[in-house]
């Protein structure tokens, strides 16, 4: 009997073992529902608090959304006007340098003209000196009258010139005036550009 009675206690124990894991599992799973229900209604009155703050923040999204459209927007007014405005300046910069090409052509033009009007110039000033030095190297005008014109004849008649130059008289020669110097005018050529 001792083996019966030691089952029957043993059994009891297991039963009272087994009430009272019971007991604190009925005693648990309430305190989880109930932390469940207060983690339910923490989660409810979070989001009820939440819900002003969440609507901000998608507000708040929705505006930076909109400002980054207007300035990529801006942005791609900008690039557009400068993108306008380097091709301005270049095509400035290209008619400058046409007009300064065209510029240095008329100062190469008018630098000619001016060399050209000194040139002649300095060349009738150099033919009045020559023909004011011939002139005073003569002593003034020689006056054509018949009577030199009638000696001339008889001289070239009389006393013809060999082909060097020399008539083969004995008289001495007088010596020779250099003849004056003859101002002719140039043509003028014009330059066109």
């Amino acid at each position: 009997m001792n083996w019966l009675a030691l089952s029957a206690v043993a059994n009891l124990i297991t039963a009272v073992a087994v009430l009272a894991v019971a007991a604190v599992a009925v005693a648990v799973g309430l305190e989880l529902r109930s932390a469940i229900r207060r983690l339910q209604g923490a989660v409810d009155q979070a989001k009820t608090e939440l819900t002003p703050v969440v609507n901000n923040v998608r507000e708040i999204s929705d505006s930076v959304r909109g400002m980054s459209d207007s300035l990529r927007d801006d942005v791609e007014r900008v690039n557009e006007t400068v993108t306008a405005i380097t091709e301005r300046v270049q095509h400035a910069l290209v008619a400058s340098e046409e007009r300064l090409g065209e510029f240095n052509a008329l100062l190469d033009v008018v630098q000619d003209e001016a060399e050209r009007l000194f040139v002649s110039t300095a060349s009738t000033v150099r033919g009045v000196r020559g023909g004011a030095r011939a002139f005073r190297e003569r002593g003034g005008t020689d006056l054509a009258s018949e009577e030199l014109d009638a000696a001339e004849e008889a001289d070239a008649t009389m006393n013809p010139e060999e082909e060097d130059g020399h008539d083969n008289s004995p008289e001495s020669a007088a010596p020779a005036v250099p003849p004056a110097p003859r101002v002719r005018p140039r043509p003028r050529h014009r330059r066109r550009a």
